[in-house]
C-alpha cells in the first residue's frame, strides 16, 4: 500500500513540474512574440514617418554676416594719462547709462592720454579664407573737439601699433556729444589678430595740444566680418523636421557642419550662418533630418 502511495506521489510531482515547464513556456513565447510585434510596430511606425518627412532646400546665397561683440575682458592700459573712474566693464555694453572715464596727462602744454586693451576674438567657428576683415567699434564722449582721435591695432609682425592697412587713417573729430567711431581692418586682419584670436586695440589722441581733454568710453568691442550663408529649407510633408547636420561638397572639398533646426510642415525656413561660405564655382548642399532623410541643392 506504502508503494502504490509512493508511486501516485511521484506523478503527481512529475504532473505539477510538467505543468510549471509548460506554464513558464507559455510566458516566454508570450513575452518574445510580444516584443517582437512591439519591435514591429515600432519600426513600421518609424518607416511611416520616414515616408512622410519631405524636407528641400530651396535655396542657398551668400551674404555677409558678422560675429558677436567681442569685448576686452580686463582693465585698459594707460598711456601718457590717467584713469578717472568707472571700469573695463562699463565699456562692455553701449547706451547702458554707465562708462569708464580717463584724462590727458598733466604736462601742459603737451596733454596726451592713449589707452590699450587686449581682446580674445573666438575664431574657431570661421574658415580663414571666408573672413572679409575685422571691425572696431567705440562709442565714446570728449569734452574738447580740437583734436582727433585714433584707433589702431597691434601689428604683432611689425610689433608696434598701427593703422597701417584700415579702411581709414584719418581719425575722427569729436562733438563734445556720444560719438561713434568704427574702422575695419580689410584684408590686412590676419597682421592685428593672432590664430588663438587675440588682438590688442588702441584708442589714442592726435598729439600733443594745450586743451587738457576728458574722455568717456562707453563701448569699445571687435568683431568679424565674414562670407556667411543663408540656407532655405521647406517641409513639403505632414510631420515636424528635425535637421541634424549639413554638408558643403564641391570637386575638392567636403565639409560636415552640425545644425540644429526644427522645421514644421508646411514651412518655409531661412537659415543663417556667418561661419559657413559657400565655396566659388560648382557646389552642392546636403541636409541630413533625424530620421534619417535627405535633400540636395546644387547651386555655383
Amino acid at each position: 500500500m506504502q508503494t502504490i502511495t509512493g508511486l501516485r506521489l511521484k506523478r503527481d510531482r512529475r504532473g505539477v513540474s510538467n505543468i510549471i515547464v509548460v506554464v513558464l513556456s507559455l510566458v516566454i513565447i508570450i513575452a518574445i512574440t510580444s516584443n517582437v510585434v512591439l519591435w514591429s510596430y515600432q519600426m513600421n511606425q518609424l518607416d511611416w514617418e520616414k515616408i512622410k518627412e519631405v524636407v528641400k532646400i530651396s535655396n542657398s546665397t551668400r551674404i555677409i554676416a558678422y560675429s558677436p561683440w567681442f569685448v576686452v575682458q580686463g582693465e585698459y592700459t594707460v598711456k601718457d594719462g590717467s584713469h578717472v573712474n568707472g571700469s573695463y566693464e562699463d565699456t562692455q555694453v553701449a547706451n547702458d547709462g554707465r562708462w569708464e572715464t580717463f584724462e590727458e596727462g598733466e604736462e601742459t602744454p603737451n596733454y596726451r592720454l592713449g589707452v590699450n586693451g587686449t581682446f580674445i576674438i573666438d575664431v574657431s567657428p570661421y574658415l580663414s579664407w571666408s573672413v572679409s576683415t575685422v571691425e572696431i567699434q567705440l562709442r565714446y564722449r570728449a569734452s574738447d573737439a580740437g583734436e582727433k582721435w585714433y584707433l589702431k591695432a597691434y601689428d604683432w609682425t611689425a610689433e608696434t601699433y598701427s593703422d597701417s592697412g584700415f579702411n581709414s587713417t584719418t581719425g575722427h573729430t569729436p562733438t563734445r556729444e556720444w560719438d561713434n567711431y568704427a574702422v575695419n581692418l580689410t584684408d590686412q586682419w590676419r597682421s592685428y589678430v593672432q590664430d588663438d584670436g587675440t588682438m590688442r586695440v588702441e584708442f589714442c589722441d592726435e598729439g600733443n595740444d594745450a586743451a587738457r581733454t576728458t574722455v568717456d568710453i562707453d563701448f569699445l568691442g571687435v568683431r568679424i566680418v565674414a562670407s556667411g550663408t543663408r540656407f532655405t529649407f521647406k517641409n513639403e510633408g505632414a510631420l515636424t523636421s528635425h535637421l541634424v547636420s549639413l554638408w558643403i561638397n564641391n570637386s575638392t572639398n567636403h565639409q560636415r557642419y552640425d545644425i540644429n533646426v526644427i522645421v514644421n510642415s508646411g514651412e518655409t525656413l531661412n537659415y543663417t550662418r556667418a561661419d559657413i561660405s559657400l565655396p566659388s564655382g560648382q557646389y552642392t548642399v546636403k541636409v541630413v533630418t533625424e530620421r534619417g532623410n535627405t535633400a540636395v541643392y546644387s547651386g555655383s
